[in-house]
């Protein structure tokens, strides 16, 4: 039952460290003006969900390919395109979003409605102003939290849990972020 509810939920998720396949490497043609490859490696500085949580880890590498537009910065994983906001400066960004996993669907055996928000924020600051931008540096966190009406004790480590997903929830994990260009902007 852990796993089909980590499958569950990781499939779903791909900004974490267990869904490296969601970044992909497919080539996409995205909007604003392309600034290249990033190869990105995040280092875990906080954890409250529980060591190896979600399959996260303490070192996490990924690509990203960016692009920037008036006022937005475009991050493609490789599954999909997500809009940030670009700062004034033309450096400072931060991108946001939110999913939300139904934690009882697939096969498993039944339990009581559980759903899981989960929320992404990164702010960070590209290397140049520019079109040519060598690196950039982030702070990533996720939060971790169950919706409104949801019981999700058996997920959470402790008396109730069969096969416990979380240390603790609510929850979150923060990654520092460091990347460095690695391919050409895509045409």
């Amino acid at each position: 039952m852990r796993m089909l509810l980590l499958a569950s939920l990781l499939s779903v998720m791909p900004g974490l460290p267990a869904c490296v396949e969601a970044f992909g490497d497919e080539a996409a043609s995205g909007p604003g003006t392309a600034l290249g490859t990033f190869h990105v490696v995040g280092t875990q500085t906080g954890n409250t969900c529980g060591e190896g949580a979600l399959g996260a880890t303490r070192l996490w590498e990924f690509d990203v390919d960016l692009a920037r537009g008036d006022g937005a910065l475009f991050w493609d994983n490789g599954a999909s395109v997500i809009e940030g906001v670009l700062g004034e400066d033309q450096v400072s960004f931060s991108i946001e979003g939110r999913v939300v996993v139904d934690m009882r669907a697939g096969d498993g055996p039944p339990g009581p409605p559980c759903s899981v928000e989960r929320r992404d924020r990164a702010h960070g600051e590209l290397g140049d102003a520019g079109d040519d931008v060598a690196r950039f540096e982030a702070r990533l966190s996720y939060t971790f939290a169950p919706t409104a009406g949801s019981r999700c004790e058996d997920l959470v480590a402790g008396e109730l849990s069969v096969a416990p997903v979380f240390a603790a929830l609510p929850c979150g994990m923060d990654y520092e972020l460091s990347a460095k260009r690695s391919g050409p902007p895509l045409e």
